[in-house]
């Protein structure tokens, strides 16, 4: 499959706290870090966890929402939303976003969360 990216946000920073294990993978291309997770269950499940333990802002996140995952900024609210129903694609998007290489398009964004 052929996935689009969009450009970085410009009032988000990278945030790569926790991640640094996964710099190599996030230089690869979107289609191969969703192949990686596909191929990597428990790494995948350890990401999301990750982000989950994130206890300071502004920083990047992903979390199981709505039937799917929702990956964005927060920086004292969510930002940046979009949703994704694969799993895999939603970690790409979320690496993506957290090295500051853009955003894996999503079929749907959502405004703010208040």
């Amino acid at each position: 499959m052929i996935y689009e990216i969009t450009p970085f946000p410009n009032d988000c920073k990278p945030q790569t706290t926790g991640l640094r294990e996964f710099r190599s993978v996030a230089k690869l291309s979107p289609a191969e870090i969703v192949s990686f997770f596909r191929a990597q269950p428990q790494t995948a499940r350890r990401v999301l966890g990750q982000s989950y333990e994130k206890r300071y802002s502004p920083s990047t996140f992903v979390e199981e929402a709505d039937g799917g995952y929702r990956v964005g900024w927060f920086d004292g609210s969510r930002q940046h939303i979009q949703q994704f129903s694969d799993f895999s694609e939603a970690l790409a998007d979320y690496l993506l976003f957290s090295f500051g290489k853009g955003r894996l398009k999503s079929a749907r964004a959502f405004p703010p969360l208040r």
